[in-house]
């Protein structure tokens, strides 16, 4: 049992507020199409069409949602950005994966401590992150195919903004 009071979920698949994504698509522009590999139920790829913005999900399980079968690390299919809640058991590598994928932008949800460890240095140093944008609200994400509903998260996240060509610290901004 987590702290979060359920057992982890197969494949780490939590679901996002739509709130974040529409907070992330107000600050963020795309230019060309946007793909999540992690679509789950296909809020981001939802929210970014309500918004008029070319975006398809694929996931590795059937959740109702895009392609699938589609395993990101397997797959030749690329995009100009990806912007996700990946699965965080693997994110490391789901980021680099993720900035080989594409040619504009890697959009990445996850919990701020991201940016804690020693460890964790070298993938910052190593890759063009551009922005976090902190939400400044805690993000309930209850377990996808559950029927549990959104309620007072406890845990701090932020969307993490990797744009190919950028050089430079990244800036550090905050949500609603």
């Amino acid at each position: 049992m987590r702290a979060s009071g359920y057992t982890r979920v197969a494949n780490d698949w939590y679901v996002e507020d739509r709130r974040v994504v529409d907070a992330l698509l107000d600050v963020e522009t795309f230019n060309g199409e946007c793909w999540d590999p992690s679509c789950g139920g296909g809020n981001i790829p939802m929210a970014m069409r309500a918004r008029g913005i070319s975006c398809h999900g694929s996931d590795i399980a059937d959740r109702g949602f895009g392609a699938t079968g589609l395993d990101f690390f397997e797959t030749i299919a690329t995009a100009a950005n990806i912007i996700t809640n990946p699965p965080y058991g693997v994110i490391e590598p789901y980021i680099r994966r993720a900035l080989e994928k594409t040619t504009d932008k890697v959009c990445i949800l996850a919990r701020l401590a991201l940016l804690e460890g020693m460890k964790r240095q070298a993938l910052f140093r190593e890759t063009p992150l551009a922005r976090v944008w902190v939400s400044s609200r805690r993000v309930s994400m209850p377990p996808g195919g559950a029927d549990i509903k959104a309620a007072g998260g406890t845990i701090a996240y932020a969307w993490f903004v990797w744009e190919h060509g950028h050089a430079g610290k990244p800036t550090l901004g905050w949500l609603p």
